[in-house]
């Protein structure tokens, strides 16, 4: 029973996330593109992805431990990095990728960004940067998606562990 209340709490907390990622991919960072203004532009996107970034982080945890969990109730963690445990390798990675993004790269990466906005004042490439973190946020939605197609295979596929 604790099994299937994990995978539950699991498969919300993707879900979640990955639907949130998908917001800010596809309506957010389209309409700060779209913004003329470069303050307006970077003030909408900052408040938003801001918040959005504690959530994230949240239900990257969330996720984790109840992966974890899960792969450790059932044994499926001596699957990882072999032929049987692909699926549950790219979950895994995926998730790895996330983690050090979040809680490592992120909050440098955005502090890099602001410093760097305010040495350089209104030369720099506002708009360069914007589409840089669009193709950056899709990426990270086709990693994730793959990541839930994994666990689809996982869970009811023909590599299905169950």
């Amino acid at each position: 029973m604790f099994f299937y209340l994990m995978h539950i709490v699991h498969l919300l907390t993707v879900i979640l996330w990955i639907g949130g990622l998908a917001f800010v991919t596809m309506i957010v960072l389209p309409m700060a593109i779209k913004t003329p203004d470069a303050l307006q532009k970077v003030l909408m996107f900052q408040r938003i992805e801001h918040r959005f970034a504690s959530i994230a982080r949240a239900y990257n945890l969330i996720t984790g431990i109840s992966g974890f969990i899960m792969m450790f109730m059932m044994g499926w963690h001596k699957l990882l990095f072999t032929r049987a445990g692909i699926p549950l390798t790219v979950m895994t990675m995926v998730w790895v990728f996330w983690f050090v993004m979040l809680f490592g790269l992120e909050p440098i990466i955005i502090k890099k960004m602001l410093e760097n906005m305010a040495k350089s004042g209104a030369q720099m490439d506002i708009d360069g940067v914007f589409k840089k973190l669009n193709r950056m946020h899709w990426f990270m939605v086709a990693i994730s998606l793959a990541a839930a197609a994994a666990g689809a295979l996982v869970a009811h596929g023909p590599l299905s562990l169950y």
